[in-house]
């Protein structure tokens, strides 16, 4: 291996290239990369690609008449899915989802909606079809196999569902858990056999591919974990994919392909109040404030568990009874990575009251919250397991709690007053997850279980782009004032101690423990940047990979900043990164792909000062 010089380097100012570092276009999680790559050109800066950019919404739709009481009414439907038309939604298949999860080049289109019906009933059939066929919609419809085989006369017939199918409007799919406690479950080996066997009935008789099967109902823990026997039941059984029981959301890129989750469309629900939810779903990418002033802010809110009121001016939230706690997460932050998050309370809450970004109950998180009168960051470590960062006592009056989420640090405010001098720093896992609320009451020594209750009268939360400070390998006073003044927006640490040139390493300064000290003290994370020649022909590109995995290796990195040039990621290249973010990441190091605009204008940088470069960030673990 090759080791860093801890001897000073001259810095070459006429071989180095540093000069194209004044601006950053994007900064590029290694799992979004091949589809920002495919998408990249040279008249303009590559268009930031993350991974809350790429999740679909679905709709499950219950049965459609206008005699069933409990039905949603035919007028009820018609001006749903109009009203899904004009916000700008636009329906999907199966076999766009399924492109889209296997293939890394296949993107979603905007605002992307499946449509769903749980069952192929006759009547519902017969009032949707045209509808879809009117405004240019598409839907999946789940169907009882063994049913159709019955030829029960409350669904479709065989003939209509082959005549459906050949429309181009309709997708089918298998219901696969249509009575719930199903016998054959207990068996994960039969159940695989029969699901296999409805799959291959629905494509003899459709002539076209059927991808998936869902379970709506919960699974039984009687017949064993469905966690475990569920994904391999589909497997086994020929399915790509599979919808479940769960908590309304937005699918994402990376989830468990078998289990997605729908919206269940209520038939209480005003168009507008259906498109609310599916704007409140969405990965959100802009910042949210509510003060709850609409009918629609309940909407943007998941409850897990515990009870949410929204009033004028108020949000509650409280524990259900004989529970010991309520907990809510706002919808579309599921991969949030850097986030700032403010509530404002009216007073104290009865009991504790905390909040949390990059929340995740199975893993160790930040904790920011209000219990025994102290404000209070804490580390939660496990389940009742907590280490205490800072405190301090609370006042009766209105409160601002603020927590803030930058890279591998923490800061945590009282009413703007910071609760520690640096930030503290995150766990370890602690990579992406949503806001959340909470509130808890511990076990009383009396029968009753007491109230734990929060009314908040705002909260805003913003997602952040990670930023990097690129930064020359020696700084003067002035640049390390700069330094100072930017390190809050910072994430990445990266001086310019290397480049790739004439198909050779240019080790371009000597590693000063200066700057690395400073990053551990500030918990950013320590990536010396790699500059690579734009002209490097891409027969260069395994020597270069060596050097790259040999420089990330060094104990004092926690990875590297590697910065090319957009007129480089052809497919060649976008290959090659996509194999040198899987060797990297094996290694337990972190990259970090920065891509430049071809027609940037190249400026020179004093080598004694600091240069703070704004981009969007998602690094690559």
């Amino acid at each position: 291996m090759q080791h860093f010089p801890k001897y000073p380097v001259p810095v070459s100012h006429k071989r180095n290239l540093i000069w194209w570092l004044l601006l950053i276009a994007a900064v590029i999680t290694g799992h979004e990369l091949p589809k920002l790559l495919a998408s990249t050109g040279t008249q303009s800066p590559p268009v930031i690609t993350s991974i809350e950019n790429q999740a679909f919404l679905a709709l499950t739709f219950g049965k459609v008449s206008n005699k069933a009481g409990l039905a949603i009414s035919v007028n009820s439907l018609k001006d749903d899915l109009s009203a899904i038309k004009q916000a700008g939604y636009h329906t999907l298949s199966l076999a766009q989802i399924n492109g889209w999860r296997t293939n890394n080049n296949q993107s979603l289109p905007s605002n992307p909606v499946l449509l769903t019906f749980e069952e192929a009933n006759r009547e519902t059939i017969e009032i949707v079809d045209p509808v879809l066929a009117r405004l240019g919609m598409t839907a999946t419809v789940f169907v009882d196999v063994a049913e159709l085989e019955q030829a029960n006369i409350h669904l479709v017939s065989w003939h209509k569902l082959e005549l459906m199918a050949k429309s181009g409007r309709w997708e089918v799919a298998v219901s696969a858990c249509p009575n719930g406690d199903d016998q054959g479950f207990a068996n994960p080996v039969l159940l695989a056999q029969k699901l296999s066997q409805q799959r291959q009935r629905l494509e003899q008789r459709l002539q076209m591919p059927v991808l998936v099967a869902d379970c709506s109902r919960a699974w039984n823990p009687a017949y064993g974990d469905g966690a475990v026997i569920w994904p391999q039941t589909l497997t086994e059984a020929g399915f790509s994919m599979g919808f479940v029981a769960a908590a309304s959301g937005a699918n994402y890129h990376a989830d468990n392909a078998s289990n997605l989750k729908r919206i269940r469309v209520s038939r209480t629900w005003s168009p507008a109040e259906l498109v609310s939810q599916l704007n409140n779903n969405q990965p959100r990418r802009t910042e949210f404030v509510d003060q709850f002033d609409s009918a629609l802010s309940a909407s943007a809110w998941i409850v897990d568990s515990g009870e949410l009121n929204i009033e004028p001016g108020n949000l509650r939230l409280s524990n259900s009874p004989n529970q010991q706690g309520g907990l809510i997460s706002l919808a579309g932050t599921e991969k949030w990575r850097d986030a700032d998050l403010e509530v404002q309370l009216a007073g104290p809450p009865t009991g504790q009251f905390w909040l949390s970004l990059r929340h995740d109950s199975h893993r160790p998180s930040i904790r920011l919250g209000i219990a025994n009168g102290q404000v209070l960051l804490q580390e939660s470590l496990a389940t009742d397991v907590h280490r205490q960062l800072a405190s301090v006592d609370v006042s009766e009056g209105p409160l601002s709690l603020r927590l803030r989420v930058v890279g591998k640090g923490a800061m945590a405010y009282l009413n703007d007053q910071p609760l520690t001098n640096r930030p503290v720093a995150m766990p370890e896992g602690a990579e992406q997850g949503p806001v959340s609320l909470s509130v808890w009451q511990p076990v009383s020594e009396t029968a009753d279980l007491i109230e734990a209750v929060v009314n908040l009268s705002k909260v805003s939360a913003k997602p952040l782009e990670a930023k990097a400070g690129i930064i020359s390998p020696v700084l003067d006073e002035n640049g390390w004032q700069q330094l100072h003044d930017a390190v809050d927006q910072l994430a990445i640490l990266s001086p310019q101690y290397f480049a790739w040139q004439e198909g050779k390493p240019q080790v371009l300064a000597a590693y000063d423990n200066a700057l690395e000290i400073f990053a551990r003290f500030h918990q950013l994370s320590f990536q010396p940047t790699v500059v690579v020649d734009r002209q490097t022909p891409l027969s260069e590109a395994p020597l270069l990979a060596e050097q790259l995995i040999n420089w990330a290796s060094e104990p004092e990195f926690d990875g590297l900043n590697l910065v090319l040039n957009d007129s480089m990621l052809n497919d060649g290249w976008r290959a090659f990164l996509t194999d040198l973010i899987q060797r990297i990441r094996q290694t337990g190091k972190t990259l970090t792909v920065t891509v430049l605009d071809v027609n940037q204008q190249s400026q020179p940088m004093d080598a004694n000062h600091f240069l703070s470069v704004v981009a969007s960030a998602a690094t690559i673990n």
